[in-house]
């Protein structure tokens, strides 16, 4: 028979690859005429290079690059590797309806977007790894002409040895975080490291892709530049680890197992890297859980495999993955599934991209990368504010194009998110959008993000971190029926006719702000640029009477009479009401930033107000002086404003019992919930924390110029049940012990009365109503 493989890219290292190269050699082996088609082109020199370094590798098939239609002609039977390519089998029937389509599922069905076209009525048969798999997809396609079979592992030879102690863990993989979420085995390696004090573990990774720069930057943020390794020579003995939330098998893991090595998975998701390996006594399972898998790992270093054991599990790979005729089983499987499946190719719709299409979009896709790996400009002209004025232009004028190309309204189910403008993932924003994920689990949160941490954190919560600023950024808000913000539209977005801008602001209102402003000259240049932006909201959200006046007065809300008011309280403030007395949550809490789990520790949140000019230090307290005055289980906590991050490193060495976190990973509603008091001076943090009836500190250090400068919307002698302290660290110290007491309710009652604890539900269902 003669059959045709389509890839992408088999000269690229991966596991589809891999198997790609084994599927192509057992098809040879069993005496069918193959040709391998390559969507990426390639020279000569690259099928040499790959024959080199694996012998026999495309041995007796013929090779040849896609250059659209007639390259997947000419043939009995159609392989497509990769699911972006099923969408050409409609093309490919209506030039030959007898060419046997089969789509194989490479990756997991979880990453498989529902926009994807798979053109499956015009695919004859799919393969996937697992029964669990082929149910699923029948499930969510309707499309009963799938089967499970494992893709061929002939290149791995079992070579079973003796395994010895070690402390070595390696990874193997594509760097990309949301796909193989290799950052939690760096928060792994922190825990083991600094909080478990284990200095003699190793991590080693292997790869290559995006995520690179992340993986560098968190290995320099967690210290562990002595203990993780990148593409480094391996060691002898290790534990492979495989922490990615869905695979469809884990080549690396299987290799690793063949080597004599001893494997930690997560199980996955969706529980099928679990189905596949539970019967391996060489694999153990993680549950992401820094704790709990701090100790699993520590047992498997010491674990040794007898050597039945070892031929117990060679057994059992041989069992699940050695098919004798892997190949003409394939092509019986898939022949038996086209007899049944009668595709009607009359009636096969147009593909929206011909084959020809797709190749030339590839080739602009890779030359426009060669040149920007190939020519690098000078940091002058990237950086410079007339190139990124161009630059932005470019992308605005090319989303309106796209605007226009689409003439459909936006989607309901797909919302827009930014908190700060993308500088982290947290406030009202995040707990509306949570609140929204319960009550409409189908629906797609893009949200905005500046860097790879905040990715990090958005991705946590199963959502789409678009870079500001970036074309995918305005894609994504074109899209979207609603925007939920708590700063002003970034200016360059233009808002559509049935697009909602849902406005929740940040805190509570005690500065003057924009038409309140003290400074005549400030108070007119802010509310200019203040109002065109003010007039895009569509929904502002409101924790009380008292603040809706100071915002209506700040922002000159009077001029905008279609503005609504919701006065269902902060939805970030939800989650304070809910955890209050959630010892588990704390923990959590703890956990996540601090990396332990102590009931004993006690923690002052210091959060100091930005002033303009840039300063060396926060405040005049001695942070050093008042943790040696109190106990030695109270710690400070440093939340930077986001204007002073570059303070971060001298706030991070102070002291041993002094932690400041980088803002990208920072939700201060979380700090506030592991804080058992709070001291700032003129930061609206005072309002959120006064839920908790935890003591609330004032450092009193120049209100008064604070207040003739900038000016307050009310006297802070109102709010009794606060205590103004000099930044003198014994005062400081006697407060916070001897303060056991408190009762915030005034202060709530005036300034926070909306606020609930299902703040966050409601205002979710009244934003879906709209």
């Amino acid at each position: 028979m003669r059959v045709k493989v389509l890839g992408y890219n088999v000269f690229q290292k991966g596991g589809t690859s891999q198997s790609n190269l084994n599927l192509v050699e057992a098809l040879v082996d069993a005496g069918h005429d193959v040709t391998y088609v390559n969507f990426v082109g390639f020279q000569q020199r690259h099928l040499q290079t790959l024959k080199q370094a694996k012998e026999g590798a495309l041995a007796g098939a013929q090779v040849i690059a896609f250059r659209g239609i007639q390259s997947l002609l000419d043939t009995d039977m159609l392989i497509f590797t990769r699911e972006s390519f099923f969408n050409m089998a409609s093309e490919v029937k209506q030039h030959d309806a007898h060419i046997i389509t089969l789509g194989e599922i490479h990756g997991p069905l979880a990453y498989l977007s529902e926009e994807t076209d798979l053109a499956l009525e015009a695919i004859d048969a799919v393969r996937v790894s697992t029964p669990a798999i082929a149910e699923a997809f029948k499930e969510r396609y309707d499309y009963p002409y799938v089967f499970p079979m494992y893709v061929n592992t002939g290149h791995i030879a079992w070579q079973p040895k003796s395994h010895n102690e070690n402390k070595n863990l390696v990874m193997k993989a594509r760097f990309e975080d949301e796909v193989k979420d290799i950052s939690y085995a760096l928060k792994l390696m922190r825990y083991a490291v600094h909080t478990r004090d284990v200095a003699d573990i190793h991590l080693y990774l292997q790869g290559y892709g995006p995520a690179l720069e992340l993986y560098e930057q968190l290995i320099t943020y967690y210290a562990l530049t002595n203990n993780v390794h990148i593409n480094e020579v391996l060691p002898k003995d290790y534990v492979y680890l495989s922490a990615s939330p869905y695979e469809t098998l884990g080549f690396s893991i299987i290799e690793s197992l063949a080597e004599g090595q001893r494997a930690l998975v997560y199980p996955g998701n969706d529980n099928v890297l679990h189905d596949i390996y539970a019967p391996y006594h060489a694999v153990d399972f993680i549950a992401k859980d820094l704790e709990t898998d701090f100790e699993t790992m520590m047992k498997v270093f010491e674990k040794t495999d007898s050597s039945s054991q070892q031929q117990e599990d060679q057994q059992q790979y041989e069992t699940q993955f050695v098919t004798a005729g892997y190949a003409d089983r394939l092509i019986a499987q898939t022949t038996e599934m086209a007899d049944t499946h009668k595709i009607q190719v009359s009636a096969l719709p147009k593909p929206k991209r011909s084959a020809k299409q797709q190749y030339w979009a590839g080739q602009r896709t890779r030359i426009a990368g060669k040149i920007k790996r190939t020519i690098k400009l000078p940091k002058k002209v990237t950086h410079n504010v007339w190139t990124q004025r161009a630059s932005r232009a470019v992308l605005l004028t090319e989303a309106r194009f796209k605007r226009l190309k689409r003439q459909h309204g936006v989607r309901q189910d797909y919302i827009f998110i930014e908190s700060f403008h993308g500088k982290n993932f947290s406030g009202d924003p995040k707990y509306i959008a949570l609140a929204l994920q319960r009550q409409h689990p189908e629906t797609t949160f893009f949200v905005s993000a500046a860097n790879s941490f905040v990715d990090m954190e958005i991705r946590s919560y199963g959502m789409i971190p678009v870079r500001f600023g970036s074309r995918d950024y305005i894609q994504a808000f074109d899209q979207c029926r609603y925007a939920i913000i708590n700063g002003n539209l970034w200016d360059k977005l233009t808002k559509q006719k049935d697009q909602q801008v849902i406005q929740t602001w940040h805190g509570f209102p005690l500065k003057r702000m924009v038409n309140d402003l003290m400074n005549p000259e400030e108070r007119r240049r802010q509310a200019a640029q203040f109002k065109p932006r003010m007039l895009k909201w569509d929904v502002l959200l409101a924790s009380s009477r008292q603040y809706e006046r100071y915002v209506t007065s700040a922002f000159d809300l009077n001029t905008h009479s279609s503005l609504r008011i919701f006065p269902y309280g902060a939805p970030r403030n939800s989650y304070l009401l809910r955890h209050q007395n959630d010892a588990i949550e704390r923990a959590a809490v703890q956990e996540k930033y601090l990396f332990t789990k102590d009931v004993k520790k006690r923690y002052i949140l210091f959060c100091p107000t930005w002033r303009q000019g840039e300063r060396e230090r926060v405040s005049q307290l001695d942070l050093v002086t008042l943790l040696e005055t109190l106990p030695s289980n109270y710690e400070v906590i440093v939340k930077l404003h986001p204007n002073e991050g570059h303070l971060y490193p001298t706030y991070e060495a102070i002291h041993p019992r002094v932690h400041c976190f980088d803002n990208a990973f920072v939700d201060i509603q979380e700090l506030y919930l592991l804080a058992d008091a709070l001291m700032t001076d003129y930061s609206s943090a005072m309002f959120d924390y006064a839920h908790l009836q935890r003591p609330i500190l004032i450092l009193d250090e120049d209100t008064e110029t604070y207040q003739q400068t900038i000016g307050f919307y009310f006297d802070m002698a109102q709010l009794t049940s606060i205590q103004r302290v000099q930044p003198d660290a014994v005062q400081v110290a006697n407060s916070i012990l001897q303060t056991t007491n408190v009762d915030h309710s005034d202060m709530l009652a005036q300034f926070m009365t909306f606020d609930h604890a299902t703040s966050d539900e409601e205002v979710a269902a009244k934003i879906w109503e709209r």
